[in-house]
């Protein structure tokens, strides 16, 4: 019995070093998409492809524009097929980082096939290599961003964690995988503006969310049990926030006052907007009646996300220029976040130890 569990656990380990080693060279293999495509099966790469396209079928057979242009958008990121007016708004308002895909995608997709998958009772080994085949996908679909390979070798981390029964400690995690991705390619850390704004967002979550966790507002009992989800979206955002303003500020000389309450009012909802979507795109295939109803719903919540940006983007104080903010603003900011961050482990050691 002892020789086959050790036996499985070296074949999931083996599976994941796998599946970590195909992120990898994706990102890395000649470093363009065009000729990444290429480093994959042509039947891996078609599946992904055609299953990119018949979601994005099954929704325009339900959502109007521009709508339609901003599920895409959420689902696989990029501007592109996004109108110029909303891009400009989406800027505005502080929320690029809802249609430029990042971990907080990954999670959701990933969140979403785990539970189809225990729906299935597909668990243990075959749960792993089916997530891991689905977040490979979604590296796929999402054109091998840089930000996304972050995520996903992240995801497969955890993943071998869980199905091994080992700790996983995220911050080594995250050191883990950003030393490797910048040892394989250093300039990615400096000409990936997704890639920094993504590594600092994760930053934030890893450090910050614990110290904001804690404080006592949040350990009311209403946002234990009703208002857990909420409370949840509402300090990932919060968390990552945190980290990234600063150099997004640092690096564009703009900040967007609004980006706060934006961000409170849209965020919380993106992981309900996804799994709406997920549901409307694959439904639209098999009972039209049920995929036109959740259809509705999920246009009400895509219309109202689009009347707060519309609505915020015309404040005159949207966007503040901040031609001074330069390296030294930069460091005082992230020398005070650090020590604020000392001083919350400090306090949360003495609770625990009292």
């Amino acid at each position: 019995m002892n020789c086959d569990k050790s036996s499985r656990l070296k074949l999931i380990r083996l599976g994941g070093v796998i599946f970590l080693l195909i992120l990898i060279g994706i990102r890395f293999n000649l470093g363009q998409n065009t000729e990444t495509a290429q480093f994959l099966p042509d039947f891996l790469l078609r599946f992904f492809l055609v299953l990119k396209q018949r979601i994005n079928f099954g929704l325009s057979k339900i959502l109007p524009e521009p709508q339609l242009s901003l599920m895409k958008s959420l689902f696989f990121g990029g501007k592109a097929n996004l109108p110029f007016e909303l891009k400009k708004q989406i800027r505005r308002v502080g929320l690029s980082h809802l249609v430029a895909v990042s971990g907080l995608h990954l999670t959701i997709v990933t969140q979403i096939v785990s539970s189809c998958l225990n729906a299935l009772l597909l668990t243990g080994f075959l749960n792993f290599l089916l997530s891991a085949f689905f977040i490979l996908g979604f590296v796929i679909m999402a054109d091998f961003s840089a930000s996304v390979i972050r995520a996903a070798i992240m995801a497969i981390l955890l993943l071998i964690a869980r199905l091994t029964h080992r700790l996983y400690d995220s911050s080594f995690a995250l050191i883990f995988v950003v030393l490797l991705m910048v040892l394989l390619n250093p300039r990615i850390i400096i000409d990936d503006f997704g890639f920094q704004l993504s590594v600092l967002a994760t930053l934030g979550i890893v450090y910050f969310y614990p110290v904001f966790e804690k404080r006592p507002f949040w350990q009311k009992d209403i946002f234990k049990n009703q208002l857990a989800f909420l409370k949840e979206t509402l300090l990932l955002s919060f968390s990552a926030l945190v980290f990234v303003a600063p150099w997004i500020i640092y690096q564009t000389q703009v900040f967007s006052l609004v980006t706060p309450l934006t961000n409170l009012l849209i965020v919380p909802l993106v992981p309900t907007v996804m799994v709406l979507g997920f549901l409307v795109a694959w439904l639209s295939f098999f009972f039209f009646p049920l995929a036109f109803l959740l259809g509705f719903c999920l246009n009400l919540l895509l219309s109202y996300m689009l009347q707060i940006i519309a609505l915020f983007s015309q404040w005159r104080l949207a966007e503040v220029l901040l031609p001074h903010f330069n390296a030294f603003w930069l460091f005082i900011y992230y020398s005070l976040l650090i020590y604020y961050l000392h001083r919350g482990a400090k306090r949360i050691r003495i609770n625990k130890t009292s």
